[in-house]
């Protein structure tokens, strides 16, 4: 049951790859109608968890203060991230997002109380090494990389976010023994559809017709892609504990980044960050063993 587990792994990493990419790929094209490209990437993900819910849509009252907080961790997440593609590289960018398993995993160990293997030890500590390595480089002073202070806010508000996500999905898991994750996303998602539409009508008017024109296809196939990457996480919390599936998602994330980073990109990485490459591959085989 395991393996079905790291098999959705690696398709929850593909799909998260390849909206990673559709979405910078826009933000580096256009460089604005941020608010509304995610609010159209929310609205398409949401229509696919309509399309695929087959046990009947039922909303429980008691779902909403979660669907709500998940809604409001959303639309924050999907925009800054954009922002984050906007100001920074692609491959650092998605490298730090990936901090936010920080939060899903204490909650795991602390609060869910499973059991934790010395092995996920050694893999959790050589992840944060890996980490650290990889976004460490002392030399770079590209503009594209430089430190701004926009794009730091932007990844840290991605990296929160993201973490409440995680945890806010399992805890509705639990709380409705699995049967209403379809309603909680559909609530998140069209929730964060509506507030991100919102503000991009009152923020972006001006750019509407250009998004129209341009933007309608990157939302509608990152929102596909997302939706799909959701409903994965989904299935592998079902065969996989929370505090393993972060780090690994994680690990073979930072892989999958590099190689896409250096031979799609073109970016650069030293020697130090290579190791880091190499130590999360080395975390990888830790928490799966």
């Amino acid at each position: 049951m395991e393996l079905i587990g790291y098999l959705l792994i690696l398709v929850f990493l593909f799909t998260n790859l390849l909206e990673g990419i559709v979405v910078k790929r826009y933000a580096a094209r256009h460089q604005s109608g941020g608010m509304m490209m995610n609010g159209v990437i929310c609205f398409f993900a949401c229509i696919f968890f309509l399309l695929t819910d087959t046990d009947g849509f039922s909303m429980p009252l008691e779902l909403l203060p979660y669907g709500i907080a998940s809604m409001l961790c959303y639309a924050a997440g999907f925009y800054s991230m954009f922002l984050a593609y906007k100001y920074g590289p692609f491959g650092l960018t998605a490298l730090l997002a990936k901090l936010s398993l920080f939060f899903p995993v204490l909650y795991g160990i602390f609060v869910l109380k499973e059991e934790t293997k010395w092995l996920t030890c050694v893999g959790f500590v050589v992840m944060i090494v890996s980490t650290i390595l990889l976004t460490y480089d002392k030399k770079e002073k590209t503009p594209e990389k430089s430190f701004s202070i926009k794009w730091l806010i932007a990844v840290t508000v991605t990296v929160v976010s993201n973490g409440c996500i995680s945890i806010l999905t399992k805890i509705q898991q639990v709380r409705f023994d699995n049967a209403v994750s379809n309603e909680f996303l559909v609530l998140s998602l069209g929730g964060a559809t509506v507030f991100l539409l919102g503000c991009g009508l009152i923020t972006e008017r001006e750019k509407v017709s250009t998004f129209l024109k341009s933007g309608i296809g990157y939302g509608a196939a990152a929102g596909l892609l997302n939706g799909a990457k959701n409903l994965t996480t989904i299935f592998i919390y079902l065969f996989l504990p929370l505090s393993i599936v972060s780090p690994v998602k994680s690990c073979l994330g930072t892989i999958l980044t590099f190689l896409v980073a250096t031979l799609f990109y073109k970016e650069k990485y030293t020697t130090t960050q290579k190791i880091g490459v190499l130590l999360g591959a080395i975390a990888v085989v830790a928490f799966a063993l």
